[in-house]
C-alpha cells in the first residue's frame, strides 16, 4: 500500500474530503502513513506513532503544569514602594469588578475552565483506550474535546501578559513568577497534544471498544 492510497474495506463508513466534498469509504491506516484524497490529493488522514500513548503523557503533563499555572503569581509588580501580585483567577475577578462581565465570564472559559476540560477529557480517554477498556461516555468524551478544542486560547491570554510586560517595564519593576512558567509549559503541552492527537485512531479504537 502506498501512503496516498485509498481501498474500500469497510463498506457503509465514509470519509468525506473537506476541499472537494468527495465521499470516500474509509479504512485503517497503518502507522506513519497518510490518506489524500485521490481527485484533489488534499490530507485526509495523518497516522501518527503511538499517538495515544504520546496523548496520554501530555496531558498528565498538561495537567501537573495546570495547577501552578493558576495558582501561583504570573507577575509581580513593583512600584512606588507598593507591590501587587496576579494570578489568572485574579485577573478574572479584576475583570469582574471593574463591571466587564462577558470579558471575565470569556477569560474564566478560555484560560481555566476550558483547558482544564481538555486536559480531563484526554487523559480519561487515552487511559481508557491504552487499557483496551470499555468505558461508559467514551464516544461523547471525543466528541467533547473536539467541541472545546477551539474554545481552549491560552496562546492568546499568554499574548497579553507579554504585551502588558512591554507596557509595564518602563514604569514599574516586573517580575514573572511561578505562574508565568507554568503556564508557558502548559502551553506547550496543550499545543504538542493537539499536534500528537490522532482523532482517526481514537474514534476507531472507540468503535472497536463499544462493539465488545
Amino acid at each position: 500500500m502506498t501512503d496516498k492510497e485509498i481501498v474500500s474495506l469497510q463498506p457503509g463508513k465514509y470519509w468525506v474530503c473537506p476541499e472537494c466534498d468527495l465521499l470516500l469509504n474509509r479504512r485503517a491506516i497503518p502507522d506513519r502513513h497518510e490518506a489524500h484524497c485521490p481527485r484533489c490529493q488534499s490530507l485526509l488522514i495523518s497516522s501518527k506513532h503511538h499517538s495515544i500513548e504520546w496523548t496520554l503523557a501530555l496531558a498528565v503533563a498538561g495537567l501537573i503544569l495546570f495547577f501552578p499555572a493558576n495558582i501561583f503569581p504570573i507577575l509581580t509588580l513593583q512600584t512606588l514602594g507598593l507591590s501587587q501580585s496576579e494570578t489568572i483567577f485574579t485577573s478574572v475577578m479584576a475583570l469582574y469588578n471593574s463591571q466587564l462581565f462577558m470579558v471575565s465570564a470569556l477569560v474564566l472559559m478560555s484560560a481555566i475552565i476550558v483547558p482544564f476540560m481538555k486536559l480531563i477529557l484526554l487523559a480519561y480517554l487515552s487511559t481508557c483506550l491504552l487499557m483496551h477498556k470499555r468505558a461508559p461516555l467514551l464516544a461523547w468524551s471525543m466528541r467533547s474535546y473536539q467541541q472545546l478544542d477551539s474554545w481552549g486560547m491560552l496562546e492568546i491570554y499568554m499574548l497579553g501578559i507579554l504585551v502588558s510586560i512591554v507596557k509595564l517595564i518602563d514604569v514599574a519593576d516586573v517580575t514573572p513568577g511561578i505562574g508565568l512558567y507554568s503556564l508557558t509549559g502548559l502551553i506547550i503541552m496543550t499545543l504538542l497534544t493537539s499536534t500528537q492527537l490522532d482523532s482517526h485512531r481514537f474514534w476507531r479504537r472507540i468503535e472497536q471498544l463499544e462493539k465488545k
